[in-house]
């Protein structure tokens, strides 16, 4: 386990196991043991060997939305743009093993400290519980939607030869991640609602509520009315409560560089000399651009395909030139602007790594509060039928839309397209398409400008119409070698 303080977050010490026995004997070895679990998070910063494989990156592959500018020489990144993922992929068995081994550290934390009889305040002892609790539940949601019926374990291992785990039902697992959750919303009450320092705030547990209940109102348990309302009122808390306001331009939140503050309520931190962010350097322009960052060696990761930059609506100032995409890039010296061969990522731009060192410490967004509004303005409109009136649901949607478009007018009443085309362009190159495609079966058609039915259609990076085997990875090989009980009927 990695243990680090709020001031030396990102401090890279080596992840082992602790035993709740003895290692949880004061309060500032609770605060380590949950701070270690923070670093899991950027697991999706690991690659493989060739360049621009990183695991956020084979996440957003699987949306079809994005192309590979840089050619690929292996295998399993192409697998995501062809759908033929297979049970070798190295970024599956990545993905696994890394919320695998996060489980393990909370169930550790959890145990540790319910057990100990350390001096510690109650308030304290709660924060850092709801915190694990937390981290649980965020593992288990993104393992049970991308894989489905998975093994679930809420204890931590004493007997290494317990690891064939049956699977738990996707329905099971979402049972022990509500409970997770709102059990971390009890122990964190009267806490605060934002964090500034990257630790979980009330806000962000209640916003992967919000999440959790309007999967489950979709695909695949399909639970419907009821948990599109849970869904819709968790969001309206923060809406009302949580003193959450916008960034007032994209501008704006790349300076704040994506960290925890702002409308951003939960994020990877990173720090530029010993944990710097991959963002900057993989989503440069492919073949090199000089003359644009002083690192521009290992671009060509990912880039919008041309189809959904140009499915933004005209005047969207988050395919307007340095808003989100860009087409052109400042020249360091100043001179003329620099056209380059595709609609690049421009979300995560660092000036200071393009003009210094080429180091980015620009954190990555986990949850922001334009993700709350849009989901907020889904789920009502999904509880009243396909269509709402509801003048909380239609503010929340027009925060969003007029940042992107000023001039445009809250409108009269709010359908399902109309929310989810918003959320495929705010959202997008955030590791959130893909989760929204899966729940409600949904994809911008780019040609037409419609919703569409997910499987059958045909997103303008892949080589292939999505099928229903291609909607969950499939069980890591190697993982399959030690717990026979990975089978799918």
């Amino acid at each position: 386990m990695m243990a680090v303080s709020c001031t030396g977050f990102l401090k890279e010490n080596p992840k082992t196991f602790l035993s709740p026995d003895t290692y949880f004997t004061t309060e500032a070895q609770m605060q380590a043991a949950v701070d270690g679990l923070y670093t899991f998070l950027d697991d999706i910063f690991d690659s493989d060997v060739e360049v621009g494989t990183q695991r956020f990156v084979f996440l957003e592959y699987l949306t079809g939305y994005g192309q590979r500018m840089r050619a690929a020489s292996g295998i399993y990144m192409d697998q995501a743009n062809l759908l033929t993922i297979t049970e070798e992929n190295t970024q599956v068995e990545a993905l696994w093993k890394s919320a695998y081994l996060a489980l393990e550290n909370c169930n550790v934390a959890i145990a540790g400290i319910e057990a100990s009889t350390a001096e510690v305040s109650e308030s304290s002892r709660n924060y850092l519980l709801g915190q694990s609790y937390f981290m649980r539940a965020y593992h288990y949601f993104n393992l049970v939607r991308l894989w489905g019926d998975i093994p679930l374990k809420i204890t931590p291992t004493t007997d290494l030869s317990d690891t064939q785990i049956p699977l738990t039902s996707v329905s099971g697992v979402y049972d022990r991640i509500v409970k997770d959750l709102t059990h971390a919303e009890e122990l964190m009450e009267g806490q605060d609602w934002n964090c500034t320092d990257g630790h979980v705030g009330l806000s962000a547990v209640k916003a992967l509520l919000a999440k959790v209940y309007i999967t489950m109102a979709g695909y695949p348990l399909q639970l419907g009315k009821d948990y599109y309302d849970l869904a819709y009122e968790k969001a309206k808390e923060i809406y009302q409560n949580a003193g959450i306001t916008l960034y007032s331009s994209y501008d704006a939140m790349r300076t704040a560089k994506y960290a925890c503050g702002g409308e951003v309520i939960l994020t990877i931190e990173r720090e530029a000399d010993n944990a710097g962010a991959p963002m900057h350097t993989a989503l440069l322009p492919y073949p090199e651009v000089s003359n644009i960052s002083q690192n521009s060696a290992y671009g060509g990761a990912i880039a919008s395909t041309e189809e959904f930059y140009d499915s933004f609506t005209a005047g969207d100032l988050r395919k307007t030139d340095y808003g989100y995409l860009t087409k052109h890039y400042h020249a360091l010296d100043g001179s003329a602007d620099i056209a380059v061969n595709a609609p690049y990522i421009y979300k995560y731009w660092d000036n200071d790594a393009a003009r210094n060192s080429g180091k980015s410490a620009m954190a990555y967004p986990l949850i922001r509060y334009a993700d709350v509004l849009l989901l907020m303005a889904e789920a009502k409109v999904m509880a009243d039928g396909g269509n709402t009136t509801d003048t909380d649901a239609i503010q929340a949607y027009t925060l969003v839309r007029q940042r992107a478009i000023p001039s445009d007018q809250a409108p009269a009443s709010l359908d399902f397209d109309t929310v989810y085309k918003e959320r495929l362009w705010e959202l997008c190159f955030e590791t959130q398409t893909w989760y929204d495609m899966l729940r409600t079966r949904k994809a911008l058609d780019t040609a037409t400008g419609n919703i569409v039915d997910l499987v059958g259609y045909q997103t303008p990076g892949h080589e292939a119409a999505f099928e229903e085997e291609d909607l969950l990875l499939p069980y890591p090989l190697r993982e399959k070698r030690l717990n026979p009980n990975l089978v799918r009927e």
